[in-house]
């Protein structure tokens, strides 16, 4: 089968041009024929769930199949089924209006496919960022080449037999391969490429994706604040913080990257993160629900951060003391007290279980502080003020506001999902997938007698007179 081969840059160029082809005898599928591919994907992927626990489990080393479950499967079923719920909706023509100079005409905008569309997706969750796009394309009526993550094989497996039964190879085509292939794939005339990864790999996809004009959607990441307000349940703020950060070990790209709390809230809300911490990891690194780091390249990362921070005078603290510091590709959570901005820990995303804590004398401050960094793809705010929200919905551009909580909304189906700047640009997910997949060709039908006709030249006539004078009021 076609989803099964071993690839190099000559099977990936076939397999586009075979797509291609396609794309363009069959060039705007029905609803029926793009809702029959959501529905046996669905299918498909309820059958392969014990694999894909499995799988996963085993790419990671520790990931408990609960946290698989919850983080990857049950938002990728909740996104088909609301595709499959408003997919003739957001494929019905959007009625506009004319100028009173073109009447009589009717005009209207279709949402056609674009054809073939790119999708890249990372190793951190290799089924929802695969499947998520994925979705959002087929439902605009696109067939797809994928570009899955090396680092995932297991995964990869049943993700090829997901795929291959429930699609086959007029509709997808699966490519996995090291960063050179992935490298020569966004440099295919897609007529859209999704990447989902760092923000510097990002820019080399978007030169390349730019030699072909092919438009792209960027998924990056970057440092998402977690802002504390004076007014903040700080127990309630632990519970949540705990809750999106520790989650996938933090290889999370809208986990909360550092804490902004006020100097009076800072001992206390670490009381309260530890206390949760012992709740969900009784035996700290040890538990068996605690995920590993995908491999021994991102434990060292992370340690070259905590050890280039701790050289600089920073303290830096293990909140699991229940537990060693680390064990079998496990990292324990460590607080990193307001280091300094030149340091790696707040230049770069920090995707694992470290967390800066800052402080600041007002909320003005803090806000002054994210609003001069680039734009995070994730805000999150703990406040009781709705003063405090209307400031951050005003006065911060960021990917998503979330207010008292974290994490939840890449799970909202019908949210949109994507970053500004530095955190991406475009969004999929819900409508908004659906438009970034399609095209929006504006029709325009002309009936009757043509007004415009009456201002042919020559231009002496009255009527040309007559418009120099009330050609404002039209």
């Amino acid at each position: 089968m076609a989803l099964e081969r071993s690839y190099h840059q000559d099977d990936m160029l076939a397999a586009f041009t075979r797509l291609k082809a396609i794309a363009q005898r069959a060039s705007f599928p029905t609803a029926d024929e793009r809702r029959h591919c959501l529905k046996h994907l669905e299918a498909a992927l309820l059958r392969s769930e014990a694999s894909l626990l499995s799988a996963l489990q085993k790419d990671f080393g520790h990931r408990a199949h609960e946290e698989s479950r919850l983080l990857e499967l049950i938002p990728v079923l909740g996104e088909i089924k609301h595709a499959k719920r408003h997919l003739k909706t957001w494929m019905r023509p959007s009625k506009r209006c004319l100028h009173i100079s073109t009447l009589p005409a009717k005009a209207k905008v279709i949402y056609q496919p674009k054809g073939v569309v790119g999708v890249i997706s990372p190793w951190n969750y290799p089924v929802l960022l695969c499947l998520g796009p994925l979705i959002g394309a087929l439902a605009a009526g696109n067939r797809v080449m994928l570009k899955v993550s090396e680092y995932c094989p297991e995964t990869n497996k049943v993700l090829r037999e997901i795929l291959d039964r429930a699609l086959g190879e007029n509709w997808i085509e699966m490519v996995e391969g090291e960063a050179d292939l992935a490298n020569r794939f966004s440099l295919l005339p897609f007529d859209h490429l999704l990447f989902t990864g760092s923000t510097s790999v990002g820019h080399i996809v978007m030169r390349n994706a730019a030699e072909n004009l092919t438009p792209v959607t960027l998924e990056l990441g970057g440092k998402s604040p977690l802002l504390v307000a004076p007014s903040a349940d700080l127990r309630d703020t632990a519970k949540k913080l705990v809750f999106g950060k520790m989650l996938n070990a933090g290889q999370t790209c809208v986990a909360p990257d550092y804490i902004m709390c006020h100097a009076d809230q800072k001992q206390t809300l670490i009381e309260y993160i530890k206390q949760e911490l012992l709740a969900y990891y009784p035996e700290g690194v040890l538990s068996p629900d605690y995920t590993s780091l995908i491999n021994p390249r991102q434990l060292d990362r992370l340690q070259g951060y905590l050890e280039e921070a701790r050289a600089a005078g920073i303290e830096c603290d293990n909140l699991m003391s229940q537990g060693p510091a680390q064990s079998d590709g496990k990292l324990a959570l460590h607080v990193i007290h307001q280091p300094t901005d030149d340091l790696r820990v707040m230049q770069d995303e920090l995707f694992g279980p470290l967390l800066p804590i800052l402080l600041y004398s007002d909320m003005e401050e803090a806000l002054s502080y994210i609003h001069q960094r680039p734009r995070p793809l994730a805000l999150y705010l703990f406040t009781q003020q709705t003063e405090d929200q209307r400031l951050c919905e005003a006065r911060i551009v960021s990917g998503s506001l979330v207010i008292n909580h974290t994490l939840v909304q890449v799970a909202q189906a019908d949210l949109p999902f994507g970053g500004i700047g530095a955190s991406g640009m475009g969004a999929y997910h819900a409508e908004e997938g659906f438009r970034t997949f399609s095209h929006g060709k504006s029709v325009l039908s002309k009936r009757g007698k043509n007004i415009l006709a009456l201002l042919r030249p020559p231009y002496r006539r009255p009527i040309h007179r007559f418009m120099a004078k009330f050609w404002r009021f039209l």
